[in-house]
């Protein structure tokens, strides 16, 4: 999942700009916005069974129309919404605000911050640089993405691993350089239908696609091995 965060003082067209963005992004994948809503907050009307049991502390409270589903979750960080979105099979997720929260961005306006990628740029400018925005994964969200791109008529196994990295390393090199050459040795060997491998932070989650279960073993054993050398990873 691609996160495209859009900043910009207020009034300056964040949400035409996104708008727009929608549509163009739509034809490529499912697009799902987060906002951050500062100190305004949401107002949830009264009196309604959903906000009751919001308020009689539901994790997650959910309503469910003919057109629509309207969830209201206790959760509060952007790191929560990030992945429900991706657990969802959303492929870009564009967040508006949240500038405390560091992903390269789209600026609107004359406001300076770091990790600018593009200022007003045209709808078109943002989908031609796709790839220059930073991968946010959940393993669901990974394997989901997996079987869409790969197919799954010929695989007769799925195998998935999380690793937590002992030590930190450079992440830009890691996510840029070292999973890239990974994910295209998994793939090069015999019966691999397909593989996906990323790292943020403190965690590597590796995804594979074979046509058995013992092509995807001998893979994965293969891989975190070669990660575990290279970032670290503990030994169980």
């Amino acid at each position: 999942m691609k996160v495209i965060q859009v900043v910009g003082r207020s009034n300056a067209g964040k949400t035409t700009f996104i708008k727009s963005l929608i549509v163009a992004l739509s034809p490529h994948g499912p697009v799902g916005v987060v906002k951050h809503l500062g100190h305004h907050g949401f107002y949830i009307e009264p009196g309604k069974d959903t906000t009751a049991y919001y308020e009689s502390n539901a994790a997650i409270s959910c309503g469910v129309d003919e057109e629509k589903s309207v969830f209201i979750s206790q959760e509060t960080d952007l790191n929560s919404a990030l992945e429900t979105l991706c657990n969802a099979g959303v492929r870009y997720a564009i967040l508006e605000g949240f500038k405390a929260r560091v992903f390269p961005r789209i600026v609107i306006g004359d406001l300076e911050c770091e990790k600018t990628l593009l200022r007003d740029p045209s709808v078109g400018d943002v989908v031609a640089a796709l790839d220059r925005f930073e991968d946010y994964y959940t393993m669901e969200g990974l394997v989901r993405e997996l079987k869409h791109d790969c197919g799954v008529s010929h695989a007769g196994s799925i195998l998935t691993f999380s690793g937590i990295i002992r030590e930190r390393t450079d992440e830009e090199r890691t996510n840029n350089d070292l999973t890239e050459r990974v994910q295209g040795e998994i793939e090069s060997l015999p019966g691999i239908l397909g593989a996906r491998v990323y790292h943020r932070r403190d965690i590597i989650h590796i995804a594979i696609l074979a046509e058995e279960g013992q092509e995807a073993f001998t893979a994965a054993v293969s891989a975190i091995e070669r990660l575990r050398q290279e970032l670290k990873l503990p030994e169980e």
